[in-house]
């Protein structure tokens, strides 16, 4: 094989795997985190939303993929890296690129990862006191108008 040998081109063949998975997880990610309610029309309908962008995150992830780690890798050898570093670059600085690139379109687009749904928070507000009027009258002079206020 020209330019290295079989495991060279594995790591060259990661690099739009890795792009493709990286913008597939990023188009269809916000459906995960989404509140699972079965019984509604709204789950399919963003369920249809986040697959397209899956798709579309998975073909722009392996053409950016593919062109990132290719570039750096020919740039590399031109300058005279050997196989072994120019790949071993190549593929750190294609996680890098797809990293920053996952945090622009996050960025720019927040409505692909939504925040996580929440467990409804328990009510802060507190049982009424028991009935005063239950309670036979009490003798001190400023409570009993109190009770006779209200139970009257």
């Amino acid at each position: 094989m020209k330019n290295g040998n079989h495991f060279w081109w594995a790591v060259r063949i990661s690099w739009p795997l890795l792009g493709g998975v990286w913008g597939a997880w990023l188009g269809f990610g916000g459906y995960l985190r989404l509140p699972q309610n079965a019984d509604s029309f709204g789950t399919v309908f963003a369920l249809g939303f986040f697959s397209f962008f899956a798709w579309v995150g998975l073909f722009a992830g392996i053409a950016s993929g593919a062109l990132i780690g290719g570039l750096v890798e020919r740039l590399l050898r031109r300058f005279g890296a050997g196989i072994a570093s120019a790949v071993g670059v190549a593929t750190l600085v294609n996680a890098l690129v797809l990293w920053q690139i996952a945090g622009v379109v996050q960025a720019k687009y927040p409505g692909l990862r939504p925040p996580a749904a929440k467990p409804p928070v328990s009510s802060t507000t507190t049982l009424p006191p028991e009935n005063p009027c239950a309670y036979p009258p009490p003798d001190n002079t400023k409570e009993r108008a109190i009770w006779d206020s209200e139970c009257r």
